[in-house]
C-alpha cells in the first residue's frame, strides 16, 4: 500500500507522515510540500518527497513524478487567514485541497482521509466553518471508494509556525487546560494534533467498507486511547 501525504511539514501532517511511515501496511510514503521535511523524516527508505514552493505545480508532480500506485491520500493540509487572508486561505484550504485529491483519484487512489473542525457546515454564516463544510461536500462527492472527514475541536501542539493568528493560540491555550478533564465537553473535546493524526491513518489502513466516515473530536479521543 502506497500513501500520500499532503500538507506534511504541518500539525497534523507531520504526524500523519510518522504513523504513515511506521505503519507495517504502507510500503511508500509521497509527500510534497513548499519547505523541506525534517531530516529522519525525508532520509527514510519509504519516503519519496517532492519539495516545490509553487503549489499550482504539485497537481503535475501527483500525475507525471509520482509512477507509482496511489493507495490513500491523508491531507492537513490547510493555511489560516493571519497568513494572507480569507481568500488566499479558501483557495488552499478547499480549492488545493479538492484538486489534488481529484487528481490522485484519477491516478486510482481509493481512499482520502481529510482533517475538518468541529461544527462544519456548508450552510453556515461564519466563514470558518462554511469552508470546512464546503471542503467535506466536494471531498465526498469526488466518490473515493472511502472518505474519512476528521472533525477535532480545538487542536493542541506544536505548529511550528509563526502566523497561526491570535485567536488559534488563544484556543489551544484555553482548550489545553480541558484536555481529556471531566469538562472538556466544555471546549468540544480538545485533541492533540498527534491523536488526529494517528487516529486518521489507522482508520485509512482499516478494512471497513463504509464509503463515508465522519468522526468526531470525542470520537477520535476515544480511538486514539486505544491505540
Amino acid at each position: 500500500m502506497n500513501t500520500l501525504v499532503l500538507g506534511a511539514t504541518g500539525l497534523c501532517g507531520n504526524f500523519m507522515l510518522k504513523y504513515a511511515i511506521t505503519a507495517k501496511e504502507v510500503n511508500k510514503v509521497f509527500t510534497i510540500t513548499r519547505s523541506p521535511l525534517p531530516a529522519q523524516q525525508a532520509e527514510d527508505a519509504k519516503v519519496t518527497s517532492f519539495q516545490e514552493k509553487d503549489n499550482a505545480k504539485w497537481g503535475d508532480i501527483i500525475k507525471n513524478d509520482i509512477t507509482d500506485n496511489i493507495d490513500v491520500v491523508l491531507t492537513g493540509l490547510a493555511t489560516t487567514k493571519a497568513v494572507g487572508g480569507a481568500e488566499f486561505q479558501y483557495s488552499i484550504d478547499h480549492d488545493l485541497n479538492i484538486e489534488l485529491a481529484k487528481v490522485a483519484k484519477d491516478r486510482g487512489c481509493k481512499t482520502l482521509v481529510v482533517v475538518s473542525t468541529m461544527g462544519a457546515n456548508k450552510d453556515s454564516r461564519l466563514f470558518y466553518p462554511r469552508m470546512k463544510g464546503e471542503i467535506e461536500r466536494d471531498m465526498i462527492a469526488l466518490g473515493f471508494d472511502k472518505t474519512i472527514i476528521l472533525r477535532p475541536g480545538i487542536l493542541l501542539g506544536d505548529r511550528g509556525r509563526e502566523h497561526t493568528g491570535f485567536g488559534n493560540g488563544a484556543a489551544s491555550a484555553v482548550g489545553g487546560w480541558f484536555y481529556r478533564s471531566r469538562c472538556q465537553w466544555l471546549m468540544g473535546y480538545p485533541v492533540k494534533g498527534e491523536e488526529v493524526a494517528k487516529v486518521g491513518v489507522h482508520l485509512a489502513l482499516n478494512k471497513s467498507n463504509q464509503k463515508v466516515q465522519i468522526v468526531g473530536s470525542s470520537e477520535i479521543l476515544d480511538i486514539a486511547s486505544k491505540l
